[in-house]
């Protein structure tokens, strides 16, 4: 059961660092035009920073699970080398459960801004027009699979794998 989960976010962990990546080439790309027109041509887009904000929301959103699949977040281990294994372990799943309680309440936060966003149906205060709506759905998506992923992870300290089963 645990490998099957392990399995699912894995994958969609995948599509995301994917689209993440794209993202960030997008920003990329967008700025070096900005930059580019700015100096070169002396006319600065109006729409390069906007664009670049938005995308950067969807990057962050979208890189959040699959960083913490990865272990790229920010973690302290320098206590787990000072105390035994039982101790390191009760430790790892101590963070594991504040990751997943902070996965639940930042999901929780993220909703209620996103269902208030599509509720009043408003646009960016920007000079790119577009509704607040069509930027803030990624959070609730990709949060979602931050908490199953730390959830997952959860499970995995104390779930035997079938691999570890067999051996």
């Amino acid at each position: 059961m645990i490998e099957r989960a392990r399995r699912a976010t894995r994958a969609v962990n995948r599509v995301f660092i994917a689209l993440a990546g794209a993202m960030a080439v997008g920003i990329f790309a967008v700025i070096l035009y900005d930059v580019l027109m700015r100096n070169a041509f002396d006319a600065p887009t109006v729409w390069a920073l906007d664009v670049s904000r938005f995308l950067l929301v969807y990057l962050f959103f979208l890189a959040l699970a699959p960083a913490l699949e990865a272990g790229s977040h920010v973690s302290v281990d320098a206590v787990t080398h000072w105390v035994g294994p039982g101790a390191a372990r009760r430790l790892h799943t101590a963070a594991a459960l504040l990751t997943v309680a902070f996965g639940m309440i930042l999901l929780w936060q993220v909703t209620r801004a996103t269902v208030d966003a599509f509720t009043r149906d408003e646009m960016f205060p920007t000079a790119v027009p577009i509704r607040m709506k069509y930027i803030f759905w990624i959070g609730p998506l990709g949060t979602l699979q931050f908490v199953l992923t730390a959830a997952v992870a959860l499970a995995a300290l104390w779930i035997p794998s079938s691999d570890s089963r067999s051996s």
